[in-house]
């Protein structure tokens, strides 16, 4: 084939593909030319219920780890692990066999100092009218009183050591402090235990009713104090939030909390400040540990703007809205967003309530499109 021939059939098999156009995958299309036809709705104003939000952490109400108050051997562990225990229930017994020998010694010490606390008192009512009348000396008279002075105070002693004696076999028998979960033995059946520090036997929780802590930043905190001060924000007349908990599950507790803490310090290391909520617990569904979604209710914002939150874009200068001009037209105007309160966002814009701006096909509008109003929102 000549060179003459060879640049023909390339032409005609350039021709021939530049006529056969591949078709474009979806989401390629070139936009419609000529007017959009869009949803319209206004900027609008209202009241709506406040929410404060943050990530919390459940503590047990209270925390009570159960020590040793005597020593001897751990005889037995009379609860089950893990499960509820009511206040003044048996959890350990320890040997109480010395105990109950030094109990005896006690008596025996008491007795003792009694016999001999009577004796000196006898001995001292026979001497003083004896010492009236000058039968006796002021010698014995002083002997006498100094023995049934100390006497007395020998049989308090042995009062008191019969009491502790008493207290330390009692302790033998180790009670829970309050009603709650117990955590695991920390001391096996068998084994020495030690009165004081090193003595701990388990640890128990009362989880009913139980707290929750939450943190907000100081930022946070300053804006809402401004927003408060300006008018915008209302705080609730009694000075009583609610507090709301949604589970990891996404279920929410029918059942609401009160803050009953706030922190009077900023943390310098986190800037934040900790509250505290607490909340009935009765069906223990709650457990110590386990993280929540809080949300604080009972403040209300007033008179503010707001648009459905489908009406919002974000582009390079930050969030806008497409503002329909009277010339069926749309121009993007800048707006500072806020909450998102059941689909609609609050915001802050120079735009008047009333003024109409794009509801939906905002994907096809570019600034300066012109539309076509076909419904109204």
């Amino acid at each position: 084939m000549n060179r003459f021939a060879t640049i023909t059939l390339s032409s005609v098999l350039l021709l021939a593909l530049s006529g056969c156009e591949r078709p474009k995958a979806a989401g390629m299309e070139k936009p419609p030319q000529g007017p959009v036809p869009v949803g319209v709705t206004e900027i609008k104003s209202g009241n709506f219920p406040a929410l404060l939000e943050a990530t919390g952490q459940t503590q047990a109400y209270n925390t009570v780890q159960v020590y040793a108050r005597v020593s001897g051997y751990l005889l037995k562990r009379a609860y089950t692990e893990g499960q509820m225990v009511n206040k003044g229930q048996t959890l350990f017994t320890i040997d109480p066999s010395d105990l109950k020998n030094s109990l005896e010694s006690s008596k025996a010490a008491y007795e003792l100092a009694s016999a001999n606390y009577t004796n000196a008192k006898a001995v001292l009512n026979r001497i003083k009218p004896l010492a009236d009348a000058n039968a006796a000396s002021q010698q014995d008279l002083d002997t006498a009183t100094a023995n049934e002075r100390n006497s007395a105070a020998a049989l308090m002693g042995a009062r008191a050591a019969l009491e502790q004696a008493k207290l330390n076999l009692s302790y033998t028998n180790v009670t829970s402090p309050i009603s709650g979960f117990t955590d695991k033995s920390k001391i096996d059946e068998g084994t020495y235990v030690s009165a004081g520090a090193n003595g701990l036997l388990t640890t128990v929780y009362q989880s009913d009713p139980m707290y929750v802590n939450f943190t907000f930043s100081e930022n946070e905190r300053t804006a809402r104090q401004n927003a408060i001060a300006s008018g915008k924000l209302v705080a609730p007349k009694d000075g009583k939030y609610e507090v709301e908990l949604t589970l990891d599950d996404g279920s929410t507790l029918t059942r609401k909390g009160k803050i009953n803490f706030i922190s009077p310090f900023i943390d310098s290391t986190t800037g934040t400040i900790t509250y505290r909520a607490v909340i009935d617990n009765s069906d223990h569904k709650l457990l110590p540990g386990q993280f929540v979604r809080v949300k604080v209710k009972g403040m209300e914002w007033k008179n503010c703007f707001y648009v459905p939150q489908t009406s919002l874009l974000t582009g390079e200068k930050g969030k806008f809205v497409y503002k329909i001009e009277a010339n069926n037209t749309v121009s993007p105007t800048p707006v500072t967003a806020g909450a998102w309160i059941d689909g609609n966002i609050l915001i802050e814009s120079t735009m008047a309530a009333g003024e109409k701006i794009v509801a939906n096909n905002l994907g096809k509008l570019k600034p300066g499109a012109e539309i076509i109003p076909t419904e109204k929102k």
